[in-house]
């Protein structure tokens, strides 16, 4: 988990958000205290739409969304509103997204996998609403081919144990990304 490595490796404090109670539970907070940065902040179950109040009321120095993002891909603007909500004139925040290359119609196959109600949004998009937010964008970069190689192996893996992918559908992602349906994204942002 990122939180508790960064927080392990910096020494820093940190806020969790995480929809899903259980996770927060048996996995957040235990990996925290294995790695002795428990007393270093908290994780909260809650929706980074709507975050609990003790962490919406926060003004925070970073703020991370880490691959998590196109969950709320229908509700960006909410989303990105909640972040500038949280932040300062000197606040950093760092998105790693996915975003769509082709129209979501086409993409059938890599929603087998990802199984969203809602279509990915393209990287023309996301910034267009960064750009109508009162986030500033300050950095882009594509790390898709930093993560196809990693995908080959899991696509390898996977086969052994699922040779036709019906439950292991992971390797959809990363064909997604090795023949440009899906790109792997970071922007950087700061107030406006």
């Amino acid at each position: 988990m990122y939180t508790v490595r960064i927080a392990e490796i910096t020494g820093c404090r940190y806020t969790g958000v995480e929809l899903n109670a259980s996770y927060v539970e048996d996995e957040c907070k235990k990996w925290a205290e294995e790695h002795g940065v428990s007393n270093q902040g908290e994780f909260y179950q809650g929706s980074m739409l709507d975050p609990p109040s003790h962490v919406r009321e926060q003004k925070f120095t970073h703020i991370l969304s880490l691959g998590a993002m196109l969950y709320v891909h229908n509700d960006i603007d909410k989303f990105l509103e909640t972040i500038a909500s949280c932040s300062t004139a000197e606040t950093k925040v760092f998105i790693w997204d996915f975003v769509c290359n082709r129209d979501w119609t086409e993409c059938g196959e890599l929603n087998r996998h990802m199984k969203m109600e809602y279509p990915i949004r393209s990287r023309e998009d996301v910034q267009e609403r960064m750009k109508n937010s009162r986030l500033n964008l300050t950095e882009f970069q594509d790390f898709t081919p930093y993560i196809v190689p990693g995908y080959k192996v899991m696509e390898r893996e996977c086969r052994k144990r699922d040779p036709n992918m019906e439950f292991l559908t992971f390797p959809l992602m990363g064909k997604a990304f090795m023949d440009g349906t899906m790109s792997y994204v970071y922007y950087c942002l700061e107030l406006k």
